[in-house]
């Protein structure tokens, strides 16, 4: 899952990047690792998946340098979240429709993570570059956009039992499945 991640960053941030603002996907391999593996599964896929968007938002074609490794950082948070939230789901009828307000509720620490990033770590790390707290407001508006579309996603991934027979062959216990048969 954090390969995939990194391929749809490539296909997705390359393209549209400006300046520190681009689409960026690779975050729909994390949500649905978190939600099939837990909290932990989540957390790892996230900082694998954040390798190639760190690189372009720090080296390649932005200016964060080695703060552009926060963005594994905060993959790893909404992983962790999403899977935190998704285990403490209770059982119902309809359950991959409370997935999109848990992916939804799960980049709230992410976002903060965000914000903290742009306007305390680069201003006091990078001074040079404070201006790109400017950014923050973009950024956000960009990601929570990103972060609508790849919960419908999400949600509509785990609600196909082919995508979950597959998975299951690989995780053999997992926070979704365990949702699915209570």
């Amino acid at each position: 899952m954090g390969a995939l991640g990194n391929v749809l960053a490539a296909i997705t941030i390359a393209p549209t990047m400006v300046r520190q603002v681009a689409l960026d996907f690779s975050s729909l391999p994390v949500f649905v690792a978190g939600v099939f593996g837990g909290p932990l599964v989540g957390a790892l896929t996230g900082i694998l998946a954040g390798i190639l968007p760190s690189a372009f938002f720090g080296f390649f074609g932005g200016q964060l340098g080695i703060l552009g490794f926060g963005t594994s950082v905060g993959k790893a948070i909404s992983g962790f979240s999403v899977g935190l939230l998704t285990r403490m789901v209770k059982s119902s009828q309809n359950r991959t429709a409370f997935l999109i307000p848990i992916v939804l509720l799960s980049f709230v620490p992410e976002a903060a993570w965000i914000y903290l990033l742009f306007t305390v770590f680069v201003p006091v790390l990078i001074p040079n570059q404070a201006f790109l707290s400017a950014f923050v407001v973009p950024i956000l508006t960009k990601a929570w956009f990103e972060i609508a579309v790849m919960s419908v996603f999400t949600s509509a991934i785990a609600g196909h039992g082919g995508f979950r027979a597959f998975l299951g062959r690989y995780l053999q216990t997992t926070t979704f499945q365990r949702l699915q048969t209570d």
